[in-house]
């Protein structure tokens, strides 16, 4: 009989594997980059800067164009006043027959007859819709310059084309058209009428007499002599201030913006007078120019093509001193209120 083992027999156990004091241990993988937190600051930072400057440019073109209403809208009145006498003889001229076109001849019979204060018959008319109508041409033209800029990919602070320029000039004569026609017709009988009354007077007389559809006479006439007139002012007046302008990029003052005025006034009238013509034939004598085509026939069948130039030299004339006064008051007034005195 074999004896029971004994465990606490060092010689009676088996042999256990030799263990190893020295243990490897393995690698810890690399912890994964914290998120950067500057580049996050900085991000917002940038955010929030370029929202500031987005909201501050919004707030100067804003001031801008309210610049352009009210510097536009004093602008329109002085060169309004200025040049109401030489309107009054241009529409005179326009509806009298061919013996009285000229210039002198209107001007001496209407103040042996009537006296000087006829030559101002009318002004209240294109003061109260003249001045804001200057205003809302220019606010109109800079909205339509800055558009037509973005739809063709201009940048800021590059210079337009003169196409571009042209093309928002006739934008701007066609928004302003509603405004400017029916003043237009109050002026024109006001001017030529020998019978004294109030602009108000006048224009319900307008009303009674041919209702509200009146208002809208020689309206086709009237959209095509703005939209060609304030194309033609607004492209070669900025040509000329450019073609002045120094080598320091410095727009000019002084005399530059009455010559510009008075050379681009002219020119501007005479590529659009003859559609001036049709609208104040028109609006004056609607029963005998019923219709745009007609009218343009009927002026070529009694004059021929000189009909459409009738008392040219009252408008050019106008031109000259309207054009002149408004730009001259124009850039003088924008220095103003921009602080480049």
């Amino acid at each position: 009989r074999r004896p029971a083992p004994n465990h606490l027999d060092p010689s009676s156990t088996p042999a256990l594997p030799p263990t190893h004091t020295h243990t490897t241990q393995r690698p810890t993988p690399p912890l994964p980059p914290s998120p950067p937190t500057m580049p996050v600051i900085k991000r917002r930072q940038n955010s929030s800067v370029a929202a500031a400057s987005d909201s501050s440019s919004r707030r100067a073109a804003g001031s801008n164009l309210v610049q352009e209403l009210v510097v536009g809208t004093l602008s329109g009145v002085v060169s309004t006043v200025l040049a109401h006498p030489l309107d009054t003889i241009k529409t005179r001229c326009q509806i009298a027959g061919a013996s009285q076109c000229t210039m002198t001849g209107v001007l001496t019979q209407t103040i042996r007859n009537e006296g000087a204060p006829a030559l101002f018959r009318g002004v209240h008319a294109p003061i109260a819709s003249g001045g804001f109508t200057c205003g809302i041409t220019m606010f109109a033209k800079s909205l339509w310059t800055k558009a037509l800029r973005k739809q063709f990919g201009y940048r800021q602070g590059e210079s337009g084309s003169h196409s571009l320029v042209a093309a928002a000039g006739a934008l701007t004569g066609i928004t302003i058209a509603p405004i400017v026609i029916p003043a237009d017709l109050v002026k024109i009988r006001m001017q030529g009428s020998c019978t004294k009354q109030t602009t108000l007077q006048c224009a319900l007389n307008i009303l009674r007499k041919d209702g509200v559809k009146a208002l809208t006479l020689g309206s086709t006439a009237g959209v095509l002599q703005l939209a060609s007139l304030w194309g033609v002012l607004f492209c070669g007046y900025e040509g000329l201030m450019n073609a002045m302008t120094g080598p320091d990029g410095k727009r000019p003052g002084g005399h530059a913006p009455i010559l510009a005025g008075s050379v681009v006034g002219v020119v501007s009238w005479a590529v659009s007078i003859p559609m001036d013509i049709v609208k104040t034939r028109m609006q004056m004598h609607p029963e005998e120019n019923p219709s745009f085509v007609k009218t343009v026939r009927t002026i070529y069948d009694r004059d021929g093509t000189k009909g459409y130039y009738r008392g040219f030299n009252a408008v050019a004339a106008r031109a000259l001193v309207s054009n002149a006064a408004f730009f001259w008051t124009y850039e003088v007034l924008t220095r103003v209120f921009s602080g480049n005195h």
